[in-house]
């Protein structure tokens, strides 16, 4: 070391000392590994990046101990990226020393400081070999979080495919935060084994994790990935379905059959394309009903109209709360060309204290007719055996699918009568007064109270109308 750099070093100037630790390491030569030394210490990080980075060029065994002490005394440095710019300096600095520094990173990983644990998981998973495999596998379970994270990243990086059973492992640790870093870290490794441990993680009870296996899915890109998350659309809440069939439209793949030509048509917009496919084309749909655009929204729910499937019914009413007023009325138009079967979703939302809910229900209710829906709920409710009791007529069932199926007819009477009682034809008032009480036998059972269904509170709404018309 010349006498002009040795003078840089000790100069008062930040960038000066910088510019000299760094000639310092352009040189290679181990002697300069004392002249270092002080700086790891200075009171400005990008100095101590530089000797760190210096002391990575060096590559020279005897560097470790003081690479360690530098990733230690980096909790000093006020400013986080800072600090964060050190510690990543010298796990660059280990990667280039590479072998003669494994016993002391693998000692390292013993130690308590976490920081320091990290930082030599990077390297380690820089540096790579089975001695570096073995040790990342452990510090999976580690009992800091960052750590595990650090160390599920690191050993796919090391390992390679090897990984795959320790990271499945990882994905399912209590620790979110750790299963999320697993599926991440299985992402980089493409393979059919990672697939399919990240097609688990889609149900994963954590939104994050979730997302993230969404994610790891998509980057993969492979026919294996696109499978799983095919598969995916057709479970999950909203938000998942949503999240997936963004993830399939961030990456360019080719449909391998005719469930994957039906969502590979709705993530891209050609939804008539997709309902052309009929029933399987319906999930998909609903997963673009969550689509940010408002158009992709509305295309998707005038294609779930088109197909006219019942189990479209409850996700197109929810559009009722849509912020874009055309996308609410395609979702009127869309429940009443379902036709009846959509009744119980659209008499639902006629409850709703939202205003522009209940209007946009009324729009649809008024499309299909008041009097097809009161018909058609009150048949629901004419199902099961009809019997006498005490000279009252009954209905009788015997499952009790078929009781909660009734109920569920008459709260939607009910919201009918209360909305729209003066639109009733007069055909379908007179079914309703004259429904019978439900009640459930179900074999060797005695029936209790909660099993009946009383309508005595229909017929007699049904009849004040009927009454009101002088009828």
């Amino acid at each position: 070391m010349g006498l002009f750099t040795s003078f840089q070093l000790k100069s008062r100037d930040a960038k000066t000392r910088r510019r000299a630790a760094r000639s310092l390491g352009v040189g290679g030569k181990t002697s300069a590994i004392g002249a270092l030394q002080p700086l790891l210490d200075d009171p400005e990080w990008e100095v101590r990046q530089a000797a760190v980075e210096s002391l990575g060029l060096v590559a020279d065994p005897a560097a470790v101990p003081h690479l360690v002490a530098a990733v230690k005394s980096a909790d000093g440095i006020a400013d986080q990226a800072g600090a964060a710019a050190v510690r990543a300096a010298a796990v660059e600095a280990f990667g280039r020393i590479g072998a003669p520094g494994l016993p002391t990173l693998v000692e390292a990983l013993r130690d308590r400081h976490a920081k320091l644990r990290e930082t030599a998981i990077g390297a380690l998973g820089a540096i790579g070999g089975p001695e570096s495999v073995s040790a990342l596998t452990a510090m999976v379970d580690d009992d800091r979080s960052s750590v595990r994270q650090a160390a599920a990243s690191a050993l796919a990086r090391a390992a390679g495919p090897a990984a795959v059973p320790a990271l499945t492992r990882v994905l399912g640790h209590k620790d979110p935060a750790t299963r999320r870093t697993a599926a991440e870290a299985l992402a980089t490794l493409r393979d059919a084994a990672a697939v399919d441990a990240v097609r688990g993680a889609l149900a994963d009870g954590d939104r994050q994790v979730r997302d993230a296996a969404v994610r790891a899915l998509a980057s993969m890109a492979t026919p294996e990935a696109v499978s799983a998350l095919v598969e995916g659309l057709h479970a999950g809440d909203r938000e998942m379905k949503a999240a997936i069939a963004a993830g399939l439209a961030s990456f360019e793949w080719a449909p391998r059959d005719a469930a994957q030509r039906v969502v590979h048509a709705t993530v891209h917009g050609r939804f008539d394309e997709a309902a052309a496919e009929g029933p399987p084309a319906v999930q998909p749909l609903v997963a673009a009903l969550a689509h940010r655009d408002a158009e992709r929204r509305r295309g998707a729910v005038a294609a779930l109209g088109r197909l006219g499937v019942a189990e479209a019914a409850a996700p197109i009413a929810a559009l009722f709360r849509d912020a874009d007023p055309r996308v609410r009325d395609a979702a009127a138009d869309a429940l009443a060309a379902i036709g009846p079967d959509a009744a119980d979703a659209i008499l639902e939302a006629l409850r709703d204290r939202a205003t522009t809910v209940r209007a946009a229900a009324a729009r649809s209710l008024s499309a299909l007719g008041e009097g097809r829906v009161a018909a058609t709920l009150a048949t629901r409710l004419a199902e099961g055996r009809p019997a006498q009791h005490g000279g009252v007529g009954l209905r009788i069932v015997a499952a009790r699918a078929e009781l909660d199926a009734a109920r569920q007819a008459a709260d939607a009477l009910d919201a009918l009568l209360r909305h729209a009682a003066a639109r009733i034809p007069v055909d379908a008032l007179r079914a309703i007064a004259a429904v019978t009480d439900v009640i459930l036998l179900e074999p060797g059972q005695v029936p209790h109270g909660s099993d009946r269904l009383d309508a005595g509170e229909l017929r007699q709404t049904a009849a004040r109308e009927l009454r009101r018309r002088g009828l």
